[in-house]
């Protein structure tokens, strides 16, 4: 089942833009249309106060600028959103960084997001040297594990494979699944908009079977029905699905 022509943010996907492919979802979700246009400019416009360094980065966006993180309403769905984050200058971990990314590429610096179990990270040429967005700073490796001890506990171990280097399909999913917690409780419809987004884009199994049940729990069973049509195109709860809409 086609819900909706996500063309443009499906192209996006494809490219090597995160900050491209997450203005492309706000422009989806928000029904905004000049999404792209407006969050391109302003990168843009950060960029060119920027000098030639990931410290530079650092100093422009977190100190002229006025970029951080969002400690009072994390959970705000403007955070989540790239073209609100440029234009507020406040935002999550995962939109900030693609704000670091996207200024990088701007000076010709090449940097990629890093992601953990709950957190994002910028990731830089130096295996050992990290960005932290949401707190504006940089961070080692002994950083990244005592982020991670902070969050699990220090008797989880933290090692090399909590670390994951996302593309644009691995960040929207990622910030897909963060409004899905913030639109939990919603009553205006995005989160519908949300949930037939998801039978468009390609995720994991995992991520589809989160979907799955927030659509089946809402009374969304063509969305849940067209997800696990995906998964397994035999499974027997699929017709059980399509005829509870009639």
């Amino acid at each position: 089942m086609q819900f909706g022509d996500y063309t443009p943010l499906l192209q996006a996907l494809e490219g090597n833009s995160i900050g491209h492919a997450l203005l492309e979802l706000s422009a989806v979700l928000l029904g905004r249309a000049d999404a792209v246009v407006v969050g391109t400019e302003l990168l843009d416009g950060f960029a060119l106060a920027v000098g030639e360094s990931t410290d530079e980065i650092l100093g422009a966006l977190f100190g002229s600028d006025g970029f951080r993180g969002d400690v009072v309403n994390y959970h705000a769905e403007e955070n989540s959103l790239l073209d609100r984050v440029l234009e507020r200058r406040l935002g999550m971990p995962i939109t900030l960084s693609a704000v670091v990314i996207e200024i990088g590429s701007r000076i010709g610096i090449p940097l990629h997001m890093v992601a953990m179990p709950g957190h994002v990270v910028v990731g830089t040429q130096d295996p050992d040297r990290y960005i932290d967005a949401f707190g504006g700073v940089e961070v080692d490796g002994a950083g990244l594990a005592r982020r991670f001890a902070a969050i699990f506990g220090s008797d989880e171990p933290f090692a090399s494979q909590h670390l994951t280097t996302l593309d644009p399909v691995g960040a929207v999913n990622r910030v897909c699944n963060n409004l899905l917690r913030t639109w939990s409780a919603d009553r205006s419809g995005k989160i519908d908009r949300l949930l037939e987004l998801r039978t468009a884009i390609p995720a994991s199994d995992a991520d589809r079977k989160l979907v799955v049940g927030i659509a089946e729990a809402r009374g969304r069973f063509d969305v849940a029905a067209a997800l696990r049509e995906v998964l397994d195109p035999e499974d027997p709860q699929i017709p059980k699905l399509w005829a509870r809409l009639n």
